[in-house]
């Protein structure tokens, strides 16, 4: 077989699921590098800590809105259009901030303009394509997901250091949105909400018994307003709001932390750097678990991994030991947040509204990061160093494991027997 037929016979499920990978690892360039922007600011405008980790604040109250719109519009309207938008914003958006000289416009290109309305479509929409494009290996599809967006703070921290530091602010944040306005419009032109669209069904959906298929077209969907009255959804909330509000504080203020014991930047930057590495392993894992155990025991280990290991920070004053941190915590912190999108789909069917469940959901992240990353950045102010900030993050997270205990025991889908006799 040639590589021509080999590709015409490969599902376009996996042509989606590269094409996510990359939108999502380029559409959070800005807001995953954010915590490299804190020293450079500081030494170029002399702004507080609290002043800058405002716009981190921003970025996420301002999503809140933006997230519910995207999800609702692409249940009705599909996703392509609205990502292609979304792509000239965080492009315009990132050229623009390397010519900032107030405060307010860094709020309005950061917080509004790059880290809510142009990052909420891609934010929101991507997971629930995949889910809907794959039918077996759906825990799998997911999984290298997630796993590819945490190569992103790898790649575009220590990029967007060695920049500032070698062409300075302005010159770096022209290349870079460039680069990612290209890059953005791209891949979005790829994107097909779902199969139908294509005349197609969703991969390994052909292999299905007869009779599950019926059983499944003979499933009347919920509405969301009758989905928002289970208990699960709010479970679910409050539990992606409370471990996004325990690892914002790290992602936003990991790389101040370590230059306020001593490091470099770009040394910080490795730190962030290892963090999102490592929680590559992480993001997927948990993702492939969520599928086969279900959500309740995947966030109980999740919660409890992620908040220990950052009272390690409680002990971190040299390089090492950041390191070690990054190690431990990259490998815990990713599963928080990667299996909402499969809970949802277990819970409450493939035919449900899943954008607009999960945008509604995300409304508990995006308050939860905002929180987190503001409130680093005051205590930091308040106290003159990191110790509150790392405290009232682990206590954050560990107030989520009650609720993660409360979510319904997986079910495990039943066995399709099969006739092998003749």
């Amino acid at each position: 077989m040639t590589l021509t037929q080999k590709f015409k016979r490969l599902h376009y499920a996996w042509i989606i699921l590269f094409a996510a990978c990359v939108l999502g690892i380029v559409s959070r360039a800005d807001s995953a590098s954010f915590s490299v922007f804190i020293d450079p600011l500081v030494e170029r405008f002399c702004w507080s800590h609290g002043d800058i980790s405002l716009a981190y604040a921003i970025a996420f109250i301002a999503g809140m809105p933006a997230v519910m719109i995207m999800g609702w519009l692409g249940d009705r309207f599909g996703a392509r259009f609205l990502m292609i938008g979304a792509s000239f914003l965080i492009s315009a958006g990132t050229l623009l901030m390397g010519r900032i000289s107030e405060l307010w416009q860094f709020y309005v290109l950061y917080g509004l303009f790059v880290g809510s309305m142009g990052h909420a479509a891609f934010t929101v929409l991507l997971p629930v394509i995949v889910t809907r494009w794959f039918h077996r290996h759906m825990g799998l599809a997911l999984g290298i997901y997630w796993a590819a967006l945490g190569a992103g703070p790898m790649i575009f921290a220590p990029l967007f250091r060695w920049l500032i530091d070698t062409r300075g602010w302005e010159e770096t944040f022209t290349v870079v949105g460039i680069g990612l306005g290209v890059i953005l419009l791209a891949f979005s032109a790829l994107i097909h909400s779902r199969p139908q669209d294509k005349g197609l069904r969703p991969y390994g959906a052909a292999n299905e018994n007869a009779a599950e298929t019926a059983r499944a077209a003979a499933v009347v969907p919920a509405k969301l307003k009758e989905i928002l009255k289970q208990r699960p959804v709010w479970l679910l909330m409050g539990i992606h709001h409370l471990g996004c509000a325990g690892h914002a504080v790290i992602l936003a203020h990991i790389v101040s932390m370590a230059t306020h014991n001593g490091m470099s930047g770009i040394e910080g930057a490795g730190v962030l750097s290892t963090i999102a590495g490592l929680s590559i392993f992480s993001r997927f894992g948990f993702s492939v678990l969520t599928e086969r155990i279900g959500g309740r025991t995947v966030l109980a280990l999740s919660l409890i991994g992620q908040s220990s290991s950052i009272l390690l920070l409680l002990f971190a004053n040299e390089a090492w030991m950041f390191y070690a941190f990054a190690t431990v915590f990259g490998l815990c912190y990713g599963g928080e947040m990667v299996g909402f999108p499969i809970i949802n789909r277990q819970l409450f069917g493939e035919k449900a509204p899943l954008s607009s469940i999960y945008a509604f959901q995300t409304l508990g992240a995006a308050t939860g990061m905002a929180l987190g990353g503001w409130m680093g950045g005051l205590l930091f102010d308040a106290y003159g160093s990191y110790t509150a900030a790392i405290i009232m993050a682990a206590g954050i997270g560990y107030l989520g494991l009650p609720l993660a205990l409360l979510l319904p025991r997986h079910q495990r889908p039943a066995r399709v027997e099969t006739n092998t006799t003749a």
